[in-house]
């Protein structure tokens, strides 16, 4: 008796898994609309797992606006897309609380945006930028390829601020400390490191 329950189990288990995997390739592909030239919906299985996209195609591909969700990863972007990569501006965001707002070229973050770190609860629409640079630790500026780079403002959880020049993620050239108190601390980086200080500035 115990022998067949045993067999049951196994047989019954295997149903299910061959059943939940068929019903996942029955949801693969364009599953409304036009995912050629139109607004369609298209699920997609990627090496990242499973991702849906939401939008406006040309070519088959992703072109205008669109949203595109990783849905294993909790990852999503909403905004702009040019031959089937993130495009001019929109808003990525993940399941850490990380929020990037900002201009996108070639699929990286390329131009002016802010990139929000560890953001409590965040939703679409319940905070503006201005809110997050000002609440949040983050970094507003310039980005090239992905990475600070060029003139812009990195902000603390205290509040302190360093505004400056950056390259590859790092403090590079001239730049200040704003710790609120009135007055500021230049500092001269080469990737980080501390080369030279001025005195502070009132």
């Amino acid at each position: 008796m115990r022998h067949s329950n045993y067999w049951a189990v196994i047989l019954f288990t295997l149903f299910f898994t061959v059943s939940a995997e068929a019903a996942k390739k029955n949801e693969l592909g364009c599953i409304s609309g036009d995912c050629i030239n139109g607004n369609g919906t298209l699920v997609e299985e990627t090496q990242r797992g499973l991702r849906t996209y939401r939008g406006d195609f040309v070519n088959g591909k992703f072109h205008g606006f669109g949203r595109l969700t990783f849905n294993d990863e909790g990852e999503i972007y909403e905004g702009r897309f040019m031959n089937g990569k993130k495009h001019g501006r929109g808003t990525l965001w993940n399941e850490k609380g990380d929020v990037y707002l900002g201009n996108w070229r070639n699929d990286r973050r390329n131009g002016v945006g802010m990139q929000a770190f560890h953001v409590e609860n965040y939703r679409e629409g319940r905070f503006t930028e201005n809110t997050l640079k000002n609440t949040t630790e983050n970094y507003s500026g310039e980005f090239k390829n992905d990475v600070f780079y060029g003139e812009g403002t990195y902000r603390w959880e205290d509040g302190t601020l360093y505004v400056g020049k950056w390259a590859a993620n790092k403090k590079h050239g001239r730049g200040y400390f704003d710790y609120g108190t009135g007055h500021k601390a230049w500092r001269t980086f080469e990737f980080d490191k501390r080369i030279y200080d001025e005195r502070f500035q009132f």
